[in-house]
């Protein structure tokens, strides 16, 4: 096939080609090989990867539209109810909420986009022969991508590099997606490197990310009667232990502006570079409460909420329920979650500024109702701007947690006991005298709190289709998210998830 410019290639989604020495040369007729070598020699496969890493700024962790949004929601911990400043948002919201979303629910259509874009992007990178090590993020970036949409859709379209654009791609499904997706990461592990930060893919990170796909591993295969089986079980124990380098830390450390220098758990993140990089954290913060209590209208914020089920699950003394944050004190608020009455930066009440544990409607709720959950340590030193948080996606203590479970699920109740009692420890909560799938998942619940994870979590404790507040029990196909139905119309390898 004879090419006769290779500005042809590049309109087919490559980018980062260097622009030096093209002059003639693209007037000339190269054959499919040569244009494929030249692309090979001039294209700066670093900022490919760069790309890749930039489409997990907002899809992970945003007040509308992401992964967090549809993790979160949909569970048991977080709520959204229309206030009288607003967030009724065409009931996209209370759907989640109430386990009653469409096919055209915006936010589950953009974050499917998104997450498939990520996906695109990861592939582009491997097609232009680059260094092993970077051939490595590439494939680890493109698996956690690829995991995401198949935790939440179940149905993963995919493409190998050079495939035909003009052909629609096609489709891994349940159990063939998780086998194809760990398949992946462990080729990748092997030239991963060792030191690289927690915001880029690492050896560590991969270890951590393979536990996660081993424990849920049995759910994909069927999520109504997940099947934990033991040589699975001992692989999330296995690479769980080649973790090195890491170890419990202060749970607050974990999600201040500059957690990336200063905590030791952090094992997969989206980097934060205050006043650079974009990323949602502080939309994020201003839909949980008005940022520096300008209420009470917070100029239309003050949305999101956490359940009241959600605050009883922690003692009083767990520094996960309440912590007086160095950088919080002098603006009168602290970590954790902010009940009750309600004081400016002088010590002054705030005027009817009161929160208060229940939400009794998803309709109509009043302004306070909820408490307000303080995750990440605001960064004041970019109000308005790009926070220096990183936004976390793995770390230690979950990954220490998947050990407890799998340790649990094989009947080792007592090495369980004993991982999920150094955390506790370690956040100033009481010792358990034993430990069962019910009280492991309520302590997950505690150290993992509005992170991201509580859906997938619930699914494969077999708890998601329950009731609990302002929710009925839920069908069948609430399990999963519908796929856009213009997708499913252009690309006849996507069936539509059923009952959508």
């Amino acid at each position: 096939m004879k090419i006769k410019y290779i500005i042809n290639l590049l309109a087919m989604g490559v980018l980062g080609v260097s622009c030096t020495d093209l002059h003639e040369d693209l007037k000339s007729d190269l054959t499919k090989e040569q244009a494929q070598e030249f692309l090979d020699e001039n294209t700066d496969v670093s900022t490919l990867l760069e790309r890749a890493y930039r489409d997990f700024d907002n899809v992970f962790l945003q007040h509308e539209g992401s992964v967090w949004l549809l993790q979160e929601v949909s569970a048991d911990g977080a709520i959204v109810p229309s206030r009288p400043s607003g967030w009724d948002n065409g009931g996209l919201y209370r759907q989640l909420h109430a386990h009653r979303w469409v096919p055209e629910n915006n936010y589950i259509q953009s974050v499917w986009r998104t997450l498939n874009r990520g996906v695109f992007n990861s592939t582009n990178v491997l097609g232009f022969n680059p260094p092993a090590h970077i051939a490595a993020e590439a494939r680890f970036l493109r698996a956690y991508f690829m995991f995401t949409i198949l935790d939440l859709y179940n149905q993963v379209p995919f493409r190998n590099p050079g495939d035909n654009l003009l052909e629609p791609p096609m489709v891994f499904v349940g159990k063939d997606a998780v086998d194809f997706i760990i398949q992946e990461v462990e080729a990748a592990l092997q030239d991963l490197p060792d030191d690289n930060p927690a915001y880029r893919a690492s050896k560590n990170g991969a270890r951590g990310f393979l536990a996660r796909l081993y424990l849920n591993r049995g759910v994909y295969a069927d999520r109504k009667n997940p099947q934990f089986v033991t040589a699975d079980l001992e692989k999330v124990i296995e690479y769980s232990e080649e973790i090195s380098g890491k170890e419990l830390d202060f749970y607050w450390d974990n999600f201040t502006p500059n957690n990336n220098e200063i905590s030791s758990e952090l094992l997969f993140t989206i980097e934060g570079r205050g006043g650079v990089r974009s990323h949602s954290l502080w939309v994020w913060l201003h839909a949980i409460f008005p940022i520096e209590m300008n209420l009470p209208t917070g100029g239309g914020w003050n949305g999101f909420a956490a359940t009241g089920d959600l605050y009883d699950l922690f003692e009083e003394d767990d520094i996960r329920r309440y912590y007086e944050h160095p950088l919080l004190v002098s603006r009168r608020y602290n970590a954790g979650f902010l009940i009750g009455q309600q004081y400016g930066p002088n010590g002054e009440p705030l005027n009817g500024v009161i929160f208060r544990k229940e939400v009794p409607t998803l309709v109509g709720a009043g302004s306070f109702d909820g408490y307000r959950p303080v995750k990440y340590i605001p960064d004041y030193g970019n109000m308005n701007a790009n926070a220096d948080n990183d936004v976390v996606l793995i770390r230690y203590a979950d990954v220490l947690l998947m050990k407890a479970e799998a340790l649990l699920r094989l009947g080792r109740e007592a090495e369980a006991l004993e991982i999920v009692n150094d955390i506790r420890e370690n956040r100033q909560a009481s010792t358990l005298n034993s430990l069962n799938l019910t009280n492991l998942l309520e302590e997950r619940g505690r150290e993992l709190f509005w992170e991201g994870h509580r859906r997938q979590d619930l699914i494969r404790f077999g708890k998601f289709l329950e009731e609990w507040h302002l929710k009925p029990k839920s069908a069948l196909q609430y399990l999963l998210y519908p796929i856009p139905p213009a997708d499913v119309l252009a690309n006849d390898n996507l069936k539509q998830n059923p009952a959508f």
